[in-house]
């Protein structure tokens, strides 16, 4: 195995291969120097080696064939993706062949990778990993459960704290094998349930579970037929999960007893490769939700191979992170695109944010608006990585088009408005994206981006030369803001004053500015 990167290292490409049950996947990312990464490509192969090495103890000739074949293809692929590491991890069916060493020899002669064999707990990290670096876990108890084709790990967390991992011998693949026919008999399907509840009867959860996240294909697909039986588009993630409630999971599993394999196979969702186990991977889902005690789960794309990329980056491990910091740390990650301009955004970020505090009473919005406002003056010159002119609108175009898994899409989409209007024209009808959002979201975006103007004039030398702000709220419909520097700012209270008119104009007010202390004389 490839050691991993030191934390802050360069850019790098590297390819991370995950050797499941049911299929191989890779994913090829640029690191950005921080601990995060752009994804540059993906690639999925379903070989099935676990089909033979879980029912028969040994991987097939056939299935060892498909399984070279596929990481011959995928790591030239990475190669020519100019991927510098190439990291491999093998989970249960390879774990449990009699001839899993036997293939990894083979692989390592053919392509020159050195697959790594992870446990159940080791797997069961690394997804966890994956999962904590694009969600916000909150402060209760969270629990993760990774479906795979021959294993079942359950995560179980507190506070983004992870307190226990085990690795349960349940697995599409596996209990496919308990469901006889085609369609299996509801007979078969009772059996199969009261088999995977024997399993998970010494297996604890809290009282109290705040959030069920599922990962992995099956999770994925069983989403994706949620929403096909219901005759609607896929439906997007928020905050990096999608929702799937259990008595729409009871639907797909209703829907699907009822189909043969190659009905089943010709749902777009599914296919021919996964056409044998869904069922028996839905079943085994909505048991895990009714044993966990929940009516609905949380579908999340982060995976293994996630994983197996931020350990090797060198991500440190984000275990006991605070909740709320993964908005944070995805909008920091992104703000280092411009790092001539992070000392100048991190002033007016907190300008805006007091901003926002003393004019409360005016603009009457709350917590959730602050957090936009304070990540857009953080992001508002991103757009300078791509060219100073015309920044305003690079900006909005690399918040809008870059991963921030914690957010909603329409999160996003403010937060990018915002940073974009800090400058040049006031929101307008005619702009597309803001004519895109809702009455109030509009209003929002307006107010924000007043304050985010005012903010970033009070920084126009770049010097960071305003210490405090205080206001005064007048009855003649004025706010007077009292500027708290030691040096000369009139460069700063002239810029805020020519920013001062959408503030004006959005809140009814007049905005008059003073400085609080006197000018340090000159030298």
């Amino acid at each position: 195995m490839v050691p991993p990167a030191p934390a802050g290292a360069p850019a790098q490409r590297i390819a991370a291969i995950d050797v499941g049950s049911n299929s191989i996947h890779m994913v090829v990312v640029e690191g950005d120097g921080a601990g995060g990464y752009a994804v540059l490509a993906r690639e999925r192969e379903m070989v099935r080696l676990g089909k033979s090495a879980l029912s028969r103890g040994a991987l097939s000739s056939g299935a060892m064939r498909r399984g070279l074949d596929a990481l011959l293809k995928m790591t030239t692929l990475a190669r020519l993706k100019g991927a510098a590491q190439i990291v491999a991890v093998a989970t249960s069916a390879v774990r449990e062949a009699a001839n899993g060493d036997e293939f990894l020899a083979q692989v390592k002669a053919t392509t020159g990778l050195d697959v790594r064999k992870l446990s159940g707990r080791e797997e069961g990290e690394l997804i966890f990993r994956a999962v904590r670096h694009a969600v916000d876990l909150g402060a209760g108890w969270s629990m993760l459960v990774d479906v795979g084709g021959g294993s079942t790990e359950w995560c179980l967390a507190r506070a983004g704290r992870l307190r226990s991992v085990k690795s349960l011998l349940l697995g599409s693949l596996r209990l496919a094998e308990r469901l006889p026919g085609d369609p299996p008999s509801a007979a078969a399907i009772a059996r199969l349930r009261a088999e995977i509840r024997g399993s998970l009867r010494p297996l604890r959860s809290p009282t109290r579970l705040d959030l069920l996240i599922a990962t992995s294909g099956t999770a994925i697909c069983c989403g994706d037929l949620a929403d096909h039986f219901a005759g609607r588009e896929r439906r997007g993630a928020t905050g990096g999960l999608r929702e799937l409630k259990v008595r729409e999971l009871a639907g797909v599993i209703e829907r699907l007893t009822a189909l043969d394999r190659r009905e089943i196979a010709a749902l777009a969702p599914v296919g021919a490769q996964r056409a044998g186990s869904i069922l028996a991977g839905a079943v085994l889902l909505a048991e895990l939700a009714r044993h966990a005690g929940v009516d609905r789960l949380h579908l999340c794309d982060r995976a293994l191979r996630e994983g197996v990329v931020l350990e090797a980056l060198g991500q440190a491990d984000p275990v006991g992170e605070p909740p709320g910091d993964v908005r944070r740390r995805q909008v920091a990650a992104l703000a280092q695109r411009a790092p001539a301009v992070l000392d100048h955004v991190r002033q007016v970020a907190r300008l805006a944010c007091r901003l926002f505090d003393l004019t409360a009473p005016i603009h009457d919005l709350g917590e959730r608006e602050r957090e936009w406002l304070e990540h857009a003056a953080l992001l508002h010159d991103v757009g300078c990585s791509i060219h100073f002119r015309g920044h305003h609108k690079h900006s909005h175009y690399l918040i809008s088009t870059s991963t921030l898994d914690a957010f909603d899409p329409r999160e996003i989409e403010i937060v990018a408005l915002v940073a974009r209007y800090h400058r040049g024209a006031r929101p307008r009808g005619r702009h597309p994206a803001f004519a895109a959002l809702a009455r109030w979201q509009q209003r929002t975006v307006v107010a924000l981006a007043a304050l985010l103007r005012v903010a970033n004039a009070l920084d126009r030398t770049h010097a960071a030369r305003v210490v405090e702000l205080y206001a005064s709220l007048v009855k003649r419909r004025r706010v007077i803001v009292e500027v708290i520097s030691p040096f000369d700012v009139s460069l700063e209270l002239q810029a805020a004053r020519h920013r001062a008119e959408l503030f004006e104009r959005t809140f009814g007010r007049r905005l008059e500015f003073r400085q609080g202390l006197e000018a340090a004389p000159p030298r």
